[in-house]
């Protein structure tokens, strides 16, 4: 393997212990071969600050999280100085911004090196007339602050010309973004940071809350059916997910429901048709990804080590709902969940399987999958118009290239839930294999008859229904 590439990273200690980003960042890199270097990873026992901080300003590659703390701190701002004496700071500095510091307003700059020059004035002032000799620490920060003070203007001017991702767009990324300027990730690392179903599950979060975003008014009434007094601090995603993982996920999809149906009359009577979608696009995306957190972390892990041991095809399922195999599934290939109601039935379906009614019987089960699997797919009918072996092949390379999205929204896993009836046509190992050769991205999943096991915080049918009636709800208030 090549060696690592060295990162130093710049930040607030004060913003880290609120955000964590640098330990998100230190996550994500060891996939792309980087060496995070940060002060508590870094510096030994006995050793100076001072020595890191000359360090890592001489590096070749300086993450910097700016944020207001940061421009306050007297280290930050050294190594930020050192940084930029250093030359090439715009190749070397990959910038993120933390929180609502505004290098874009003038009067912001400008009180940032207000701030530096009272600063080096204080501690003139208190040194005036007193021996260097006797005061020589003090005299290097007076220094420092000196050398801070007199380049704050450039410093905040050139921080200010840099472009920057807003940071929730930065983590619903992975970082990739930024640290693709460092290190691009090859496509073998893609499918290690696949296999963490822990930073999968830090992802879907960060999506969560970018969904809860798109829409305030949404917000605010979620907010007000929750009955509790955010603080700044607090994160709607964060509540609503403490909330669901102590088992209330039925309490908080009827709040959510509730929240849009009022949402819906308030914005209708506006008739804002563009609000409405994002009303819609909140309220769906944000349910589909908070369903996945309903199954059991210990289950999975023993789920996904019995998966390895099979074909990447077979899967083996206890007693679950086909909503619920949709819920597992996707958790597994680490894509979001889709959910529609069944046109004929009380039954929520999930939106990426295929499964054959009880008593199915044809001609040539092959090629009556393969139509329903394009229908599902495609969400168009397997026409006459086209050949069936090109339809094979477009739904073949289809299936696949979803599967490999490294984007969450974009990526999908499709399966076939074979029924567990030993007359079913599906039962034929021919059928399967002859399947399998067609469809090689295809998952194949089978529900073990009379066997229960605690695979769901909440119970299976009880999180369906409360589901299938804020499905039911999305398509009676939809946005014509």
């Amino acid at each position: 393997m090549a060696e690592a590439i060295n990162v130093f990273v710049s930040y607030s200690w004060d913003v880290e212990r609120k955000t964590g980003i640098v330990d998100e960042l230190e996550k994500l890199c060891q996939y792309r071969n980087i060496r995070l270097l940060r002060d508590n990873n870094v510096i030994k026992h006995g050793e100076l600050i001072q020595q890191f901080m000359d360090k890592l300003t001489g590096g070749e590659h300086v993450i910097t999280v700016f944020s207001k703390p940061y421009f306050q701190s007297p280290w930050c701002m050294y190594e930020l100085l050192k940084t930029w004496q250093k030359g090439d700071f715009h190749l070397r500095t990959h910038p993120i911004i933390a929180d609502d510091c505004d290098l874009q307003n003038a009067a912001y700059r400008i009180d940032v090196v207000d701030y530096w020059v009272a600063e080096h004035q204080k501690i003139e002032a208190l040194l005036q007339g007193r021996n260097a000799a006797l005061f020589v620490k003090e005299y290097e920060k007076a220094n420092m602050l000196r050398d801070i003070s007199q380049n704050a203007s450039e410093l905040m001017n050139f921080a200010a010309g840099r472009l920057t991702t807003a940071l929730v767009e930065l983590k619903a990324q992975n970082y990739a973004q930024l640290l693709d300027c460092i290190q691009p990730i090859k496509p073998s690392d893609v499918q290690v940071e696949l296999l963490s179903d822990a930073d999968f599950l830090a992802e879907v979060r960060q999506n969560i809350d970018v969904d809860l975003k798109k829409s305030d008014v949404f917000k605010e009434h979620i907010i007000q059916n929750c009955g509790i007094d955010f603080g700044e601090s607090q994160q709607l995603h964060e509540y609503l997910l403490e909330q669901c993982m102590a088992g209330e996920f039925v309490a908080v999809i009827q709040n959510i429901q509730s929240a849009f149906v009022d949402c819906f009359d308030f914005l209708t009577e506006d008739g804002d048709v563009g609000a409405l979608r994002k009303l819609h696009q909140a309220a769906e995306g944000s349910i589909s990804k908070l369903v996945l957190f309903n199954v059991k972390n210990d289950w999975m892990e023993q789920y996904r080590e019995e998966c390895s041991k099979r074909s990447h095809h077979d899967h083996v399922l206890p007693q679950m709902s086909f909503s619920g195999v949709e819920v597992v599934s996707s958790r597994e290939a680490r894509t979001i969940p889709k959910f529609h109601r069944d046109k004929h039935g009380l039954d929520l379906q999930g939106g990426k399987g295929v499964a054959l009614e009880t008593g199915f019987r044809a001609k040539d089960v092959v090629r009556d999958v393969i139509k329903r699997l394009y229908t599902k797919v495609m969400e168009r009918e397997l026409t006459t118009v086209l050949d069936e072996n090109k339809a094979v092949s477009i739904l073949q390379k289809t299936i696949q290239q979803r599967k490999q999205q490294k984007n969450l929204k974009l990526r999908k896993n499709y399966f076939l839930l074979l029924p567990d009836e030993a007359n079913s046509a599906l039962a034929d190992k021919m059928v399967q294999d002859r399947l399998k050769t067609l469809l090689p991205d295809l998952s194949f999943i089978r529900l073990k008859s009379d066997c229960h096991e605690a695979t769901f915080i909440v119970e299976d049918e009880d999180l369906m229904v409360a589901i299938g009636e804020f499905f039911t709800t999305l398509e009676e208030y939809n946005p014509k």
